[in-house]
């Protein structure tokens, strides 16, 4: 069972970020009308997210199950994109 840890809001832009999720789980959620966004894992290869090697949210969209992540590399299509990152801690 999961706890909400904390919510992370976002401003992204095009030009990736860098969120310490510290191996915990997580949702992302797209909050945008029309902009997409796009994260990763960015510790194995070192590569921030990028529109060619990142997962791609659909305006609205989230992530259906919780993801465990160290450290989640996310961008956008757009410059003021809003975004949220759930943080979930097991119980």
């Amino acid at each position: 069972m999961y706890k909400i840890e904390k919510v992370i809001p976002l401003t992204l832009g095009t030009q990736a970020q860098t969120v310490n999720i510290g191996g915990l789980g997580c949702l992302v959620q797209n909050n945008s009308d029309a902009a997409d966004v796009y994260f990763k894992e960015l510790r194995d290869d070192a590569q921030e997210v990028t529109a060619e090697n990142g997962w791609v949210l659909s305006p609205g969209a989230s992530t259906a199950l919780a993801l465990t992540v160290r450290e989640l590399s996310v961008a956008a299509s757009a410059a003021e994109t809003d975004a949220r990152v759930l943080v979930l801690d097991e119980e």
